[in-house]
């Protein structure tokens, strides 16, 4: 018998404030009106909070998670406290290179692998931020590990 995952909701992680201080800086891109700063922000952490829990697993966000994610990390006083309060370390975040980098693990099978993780970690995927077409080339980490010494 299978048991109900229950939905986690990525505004518990931070603060009301710091929800709106992240949702205001990635509203200095004009692109993003404040629901998607919003949208981008939630996914950005339920994505931040799969990897804190499931350190093994090699894991990419897409081009509109990073975003967030790369505007979070660059509060980085705030980034700290959040990733060393909910997971004890520091979650890093490594860029690929494309050129002579192994690709068996990259792209699509990442990006569902991703996808599968966060479903199962009870977050809610957000369709339109998690296209296929649209994979970020870097991880959580060198090596899929969040705590590499690299």
């Amino acid at each position: 018998m299978s048991t109900a995952v229950k939905i986690r909701d990525p505004r518990t992680y931070v603060t009301p404030d710091m929800w709106d201080r992240q949702v205001a800086l990635l509203l200095r891109n004009s692109e993003n009106t404040r629901e998607l700063a919003e949208r981008k922000f939630g996914q950005a952490v339920a994505y931040l909070v799969t990897c804190g829990e499931n350190p093994d697993l090699l894991m990419g966000p897409t081009h509109a998670v990073d975003e967030a994610w790369h505007s979070f990390m660059l509060d980085s006083i705030h980034y700290s406290h959040f990733t060393n309060r909910h997971f004890g370390r520091y979650l890093h975040h490594v860029p690929e290179l494309s050129e002579g980098s192994d690709s068996k693990d990259g792209g699509p099978l990442v990006l569902e692998r991703t996808i599968t993780a966060i479903k199962a970690a009870g977050f809610e995927i957000d369709a339109d931020l998690w296209a296929m077409v649209d994979a970020a080339d870097c991880n959580q980490c060198h090596a899929g590990c969040h705590d590499s010494p690299k």
